[in-house]
């Protein structure tokens, strides 16, 4: 039992407005229970509710107390102890039966011993609870029930008239028992109940009734007393569990007949198995009436009279069909009359069965209090509520009933907790209460205390099938709202015969949770006097209805489990938020005049951002108001701190007065702490709770999701509002921080601990600031619409920029090692490296420069490449190579990394590689990757140059293989060999455009000299254009704009020099081709690249012209084929056996080459281009093919195609005849010329044996040492 008093702690459990649940507990019960042996021994309970007292019944005594509310004295308060006259002293034996009787003065007590049936009644309590034994049996009137059999025992005493009752024996016999004669005196007088008439006593008496049929071994299931018909006569009514019904008239002066005797078993099987879900297994199945009630009969005068005097009345019955491992509950009305019985209604008990098997000290009781709207089942450990009220018909109903949807009568089942010791001891309706319109029982509860559940009348408007459904929303809120206080009576997990979908769990879920967030739920007080615990109480209520749902549910969805997790966290946030508020209110150096810019910010919202005050109903102030209702609207708050204060400011501007610096101190101080409270708290709390939520599968960093984010609407801590206005508070208060940092003050100049906070929060700002960034750009990113993506992939490189600035402002208000750890957790290396520097440069201590160093080391191991590349750039770039290359040796490691994975820096690396490392085979690689990306013509020509001259060293020292070295060398001098193409075509081009003013001249003027192929072919002449700006910028050009600008060349050379470059210009290109080969991936490509080059030869002279032989003798006609510059290359060629390895193309091979779109996409080359500029090439390069048709056409090119050849052929092999001939000339002379000189060194000098020393010179003059 409770020790504390609670006294009319009303509860309302359904908020359709059905249940009620009043817990209390009287002063004297609290003190009496201290002192007795209730809370843990052996005792049941009665209630009488017209009396208003209660009593208890231990195996020797009885306690009596008022129970009942109300304005009492301190002797009525006081609780009576009551000596039973002849107790058992066995403790195994049943408890002792006792009832109150009403009298005109204090009620009168009945006790009866079940094993002896020794029967006491006392008047008075008084005289009951009288400490004087002699005195206490005096004011007593005893008796006994005579003619118990062996083993016989009492088992429940029945009220029949205000002094006659009915004793339940444990064989189903029944006694009539009298506690006054004829003149109204005290007397025991016991009757057993028989059908035959008799009424003689004694033992032959009593051998007769218990043979009686009508007495004889019937297990009892309820006795109740029913209608009267006139003084000193009562029916009762007698079930058994067997499902008969007997209806006894009684008389006090002790006659008694059966009227009727009706079993009804098979009627109220019948009925059961029509109307409720019984079992559908071919098992055995245990039907029992477990107990029953009289309900209020007609509604007519003549009616009722009809029925008291017959004794005819209508019954709720509770019945259990037991299965094999279960029980099922059922309420049957039925109607006896005239000797039958009639079923009016099945109810079928969906929401509570019990296992099997179920062993119980408390006997399952019906209670239908008036007006019997409502049905009260009383189980040991669990009370089920059943609506009575019949659903009106209409034709709705009538529809929902044949479709089989029409929702049962309401129905719900109330259980105690299973870890307590809490069941029912005594029950009993209470008188209805007319003022109030409530039907309502007490129960005494063991453990506990006393308990009355009222049901509520339907509310205006309210229909009974709207009061029938049980919802998912209402078994949640039972369950948060009173099941999760330590000392709580009931168990409000859910029971498996009510189950709902999980979208009515998930619906009900975000509803209960959206009205813990707006205070609108019945269930929670609105006004608190301390606005902290208001919000602990929200907080801890929707931590509850989590836990619940975990528990007891099945997985949410992950939204829901997510829209869950973000109202708990604004609670948490808003709890950080009032604390601030609270100091900022409670500072007493505070002016009167001076408002937080939180109570300007809620005034000054939009009415459509918060719920408005209503100053009709005295409400005053707004922000409670606000924390109260406006929680759930967090996000509006948090940007609009900054904007507050930005319009604070402004309206001082436009008002012509001027905010101090240390007021904006103090205003930009409290939003930043608007901010940072609630982000941090959201933030910590969210990452804190992910597991709680069912959400720790989820990778997160600071409370910001690592992925994730595609099935999540926007999340509500960085809102584009949110991280716009964060990184805006952030960089004023950094600024306002430097200015009160400044050594001048001045009168109204921020205090030095306002101007210290802001610093001290501009770390915080900053770490808040990286968190809404990344989660704003990370959930745009994983937006559907390219737009969004796009958005989140341009906030992203935002936030590196806006971080990387963040970070390095830290330092400027004092707080650099927090912009190191910021850095290092981000790992914002480029911010590490200039915040480092910033401090090395700062710092006068030689030991906090080693220590400095110290830290620098521990990167490299820590952050590996990230590190050594923004380090060594940063000192790079700044001018500091010599410092880095003459720099610490701790360091020489991971600046041989860094430059070997940075080309750019390949000119550096070379210096490291061969004075540090002395790797000449790295300096040669790294130069050779190196040029690849070198643009400038000369840098590129140098690094190969230098790379060759590294790869000999390298050879020369044994670091690379002969064949490595090789292979790596003919790289290169194909690379140099490119080169050399593209300087020759630049001194070939140079003399034309020695005279331009600038660029764009230099571009006009080598257009105007060599375009001529490319006129009236405006992608080609783009072309050139653009290889010719490049060129004579020094660029180096890719191959195949190499080959473009080679093959698209005309007009002739200006320079003697020069003079034969026109002619090998095609040449050059097929070599450059060749070269290049090797990087080229695409064979489509090649092929029409190749096709190309032979198609503008072959082009390049004027066939037709050359065809027209007449009056031309040989000698002409050969001068001119020659010098074409089909002839020419051929010649070139095979001079040098580049047609050994590509055999020339006929002009028949290279037709139609890229003249289309199709043509053009066999070559991965063009993939990229789009599709109207590749039609414009193929137009330009149709006009190319249009010409060699022509020159094959009317020049016979096609036919002179193998002359051609030939004669070029037989040229180069006469110049390699020639050539060969001079070779052997000149070969000759030297011989000769050779000969002559040793002869006269054997004439200038003596021969061997008239030398003094013992040095000889062999036949060829040469010196021979040591002979």
């Amino acid at each position: 039992m409770r020790t504390t008093s609670l006294l009319n702690c009303q509860r309302l459990l359904n908020p359709s407005g059905i249940i009620t649940l009043q817990v209390w507990m009287s002063i004297a019960e609290e003190m009496w229970l201290e002192e007795s042996d209730l809370r843990t021994g052996k005792w049941h309970g009665e209630i009488s509710t017209s009396l208003g007292y209660a009593l208890a019944m231990t195996q020797s005594q009885a306690i009596v107390w008022r129970y009942a509310q109300g304005t009492m004295t301190a002797e009525q308060l006081k609780p009576l102890s009551i000596k039973l006259q002849h107790p058992s002293n066995n403790s195994r034996h049943p408890l002792p039966l006792g009832i109150l009787v009403p009298t005109s003065a204090e009620p009168a007590l009945l006790v009866v011993m079940p094993i002896s049936g020794k029967i006491t009644y006392w008047e008075s309590l008084t005289g009951a609870a009288s400490v004087d034994s002699n005195r206490q049996r005096q004011q007593s009137v005893q008796g006994t029930v005579s003619g118990m059999l062996s083993g016989e025992f009492i088992t429940n005493i029945t009220e029949a008239e205000p002094r006659a009752f009915v004793l339940t024996l444990s064989t189903g016999r029944l006694a009539h028992l009298i506690v006054s004669d004829l003149q109204g005196k005290p007397s025991v007088n016991v009757q057993y109940l028989r059908d035959n008439g008799a009424q003689s006593g004694g033992v032959f008496g009593s051998l007769r009734g218990v043979f009686s049929s009508a007495g004889w071994r019937k297990d009892i299931a309820a006795v109740r007393a029913g209608n009267s018909w006139q003084r000193g006569q009562r029916y009762v009514i007698v079930a058994t569990s067997k499902g008969s019904f007997q209806t006894w008239d009684l008389s006090w002066n002790g006659t008694h007949s059966l009227v009727n005797d009706v079993d009804a078993k098979d009627d109220l099987l019948h009925a059961l198995i029509e109307g409720a879900d019984v079992f559908h297994d071919n098992k055995e199945h245990v039907f029992e009436v477990l107990d029953c009630t009289i309900l209020p009969s007609g509604s007519s005068g003549n009616e009722v009279a009809k029925m008291r005097k017959s004794g005819d009345c209508k019954l709720l019955t509770l019945t259990v069909l037991k299965g094999a491992e279960s029980s099922r509950y059922a309420l049957i009305g039925l109607t006896l009359a005239a000797g039958s019985v009639t079923i009016d209604v099945v109810h079928p008990i969906t929401c509570y069965t019990t296992s099997l098997p179920v062993e119980t000290q408390f006997k399952p009781q019906v209670l239908v209090p008036e007006p019997a709207q409502t049905a009260f089942l009383m189980f040991e450990k669990s009370i089920v509520l059943v609506s009575l009220v019949e659903i009106e018909e209409t034709p709705s109903s009538q529809l929902q009933m044949e479709a089989r949807t029409l929702a049962d009568p309401f129905q719900d089942a109330l259980d105690f907790r299973s870890t307590k010791p809490y069941r029912i001891v005594g029950c009993a309706s209470e008188m209805y209460d007319r003022i109030h319109a409530q039907s309502s029982c007490v129960l005494m509860i063991y453990g506990f205390g006393f308990v009355r559940i009222s049901a509520l009348p339907m509310r205006e408007g309210q229909s009974a099938l709207d009061r029938a459904t049980v919802t998912a929303k209402t078994k949640l809120e039972q369950a948060v709202f009173f099941g999760n206080l330590s000392q709580d009576l009931l168990d409000f997990s859910p029971r498996s015969e009510i189950s709902f979908s999980q979208e009515e769990v998930e619906a009900a879920a975000l509803s209960v949770s959206h009205s813990i967030m707006s205070s609108t739920s019945v269930y929670m007080p609105s006004i608190s006097p301390s606005m902290d615990q208001q919000l602990q109480r929200r907080s801890t209520a929707l931590a509850d209805m989590n836990k619940h749902l975990r528990q007891y549910y099945p997985p949410l969805s992950r939204l829901t489990r997510w829209k869950l997790l973000w109202n708990a966290e604004k609670m948490a946030a808003a709890k950080a938020l009032w604390r601030c508020y609270n100091a900022i209110i409670s500072n007493q150096n505070r002016s009167s005049n001076d408002r937080s810019v939180l109570a300007e910010l809620i005034e000054s919202l939009h009415e459509s951002l918060k719920t408005e005050n209503q100053p009709e109903h005295h409400e005053t102030d707004g922000v409670r108001h606000w924390f109260i209702h406006d929680v759930w609207r967090l996000e509006y708050i948090i940007p609009w701190a900054q904007n507050m204060v930005e319009l604070m400011f402004e309206n001082a501007v436009e008002d012509n007065k001027r905010i101090e610096p240390a007021i904006q101190a103090r205003l930009v101080s409290e939003a930043n702490d608007i901010q940072l409270s609630s982000l941090e708290t959201a933030f910590g709390f969210r990452e804190a709770n992910m597991a709680a939520y069912g959400l720790d599968d989820e990778a997160m960093i600071d409370g910001v999701l690592l992925r994730g984010y595609e099935d999540l609407p926007e999340i509500w801590t960085s809102t584009a509002n949110i991280v716009e206005r964060v990184k805006t508070m952030t960089d004023v208060s950094r600024e306002l921080a430097c200015l009160g940092e400044d050594d001048d003050a001045n009168e109204g100049d921020p205090l030095p601990d306002l101007v210290l906070k802001l610093a001290a929060d501009n770390p915080r700002q900053v770490q808040i600031c990286c968190q809404t960034y990344i989660e704003r750009f990370r959930w745009l990113q994983s937006r559907p619409e390219p737009e969004s993506r796009a958005a989140g992939e341009k906030l992203k490189q935002a936030h590196f920029a806006v971080r990387k600035a963040l970070f390095k402002s830290l330092p400027d208000v004092g707080q650099p090692e927090k912009g190191i750890y910021l850095a290092e957790k981000y790992r914002d290396m480029d911010a590490l490296a200039d915040i480092i520097e910033g401090e090395m440069l700062s710092v006068e201590s030689d030991e906090t420069v080693r220590l400095l160093e110290e830290r620098i080391y521990s990167y490299f191991v820590k952050f590996g490449t990230k590190w050594s590349n923004a380090f060594f750039k940063k000192h790079l770039d700044g001018g500091k190579a010599v410092g880095i290359l003459n720099g610490n040796a701790n360091f020489k490691k991971y600046l041989t990394q860094f430059f070997r994975h940075q080309p750019s820096y390949a000119k550096l690396g070379w210096i490291h590689e061969v004075a540090s490392e002395q790797s000449y085979a790295a300096a040669a690689e790294g130069l050779m990757l190196a040029q690849k990306q070198e643009t400038n013509l000369w840098s590129r020509k140098v690094s190969l140059s230098m790379s060759k001259l590294s790869l000999l060293a390298a050879t020369g020292k044994g670091q690379v293989k002969d064949k490595s070295a090789k292979d790596a060398t003919q790289t290169i001098d194909k690379d140099l060999a490119v080169v050399a193409v593209q300087e020759k075509l630049c001194n070939y081009v140079k003399p034309t455009i020695r005279n331009a003013l600038d660029a764009d001249a230099e571009v006009d003027l080598a257009l105007q000299k060599y375009g001529s192929n490319v006129q009236g072919k405006s992608t080609l002449r783009h072309s050139l254009e653009g290889h010719f700006r490049k060129m004579l910028a020094l660029e180096a050009l890719p191959p195949e704009a190499l080959i473009d600008t080679l093959t698209l060349l005309g007009g002739e050379g200006a320079s003697p020099d020069n003079e034969g470059f026109m002619g090998s210009r095609f040449f050059y290109a097929f070599k450059v081709m060749r070269l290049a080969s090797a990087e080229t991936s695409d064979p489509g490509f090649k092929e029409l690249q190749e096709k190309f080059i032979w198609r503008r030869c072959m082009i390049q002279d004027d066939w037709k012209a050359i065809n027209r032989t007449e009056l031309k003798d040989d000698a002409q006609a050969e001068v001119e084929t020659s010098a074409t510059a089909l002839f020419k290359t051929l010649r070139e060629g095979f001079r040098t056996g580049f047609w050994d390895k590509a055999v020339p193309l006929p002009p028949a091979k290279v037709l139609e080459a890229g003249i289309s779109i199709e043509a053009l996409r066999v070559s991965s080359h063009f993939a990229n281009i789009p599709e109207n500029s590749l039609a414009v090439l193929a137009q330009d390069l149709g006009k190319e093919d249009e010409l060699l048709e022509k020159y094959m056409e009317e020049g016979r090119l096609d036919e002179r195609w193998k002359g051609v050849v030939e004669a070029a052929k037989a040229s180069a092999r006469d110049e390699a005849d020639s050539k060969g001939e001079e070779q052997l000339r000149i070969r000759n002379v030297q011989e000769e010329f050779t000969a002559r000189m040793i002869e006269k060194d054997r004439e200038a000098y003596p021969k061997a044996g008239s030398r003094e020393d013992d040095t000889t010179i062999d036949d060829q003059g040469d010196v021979i040492m040591g002979m």
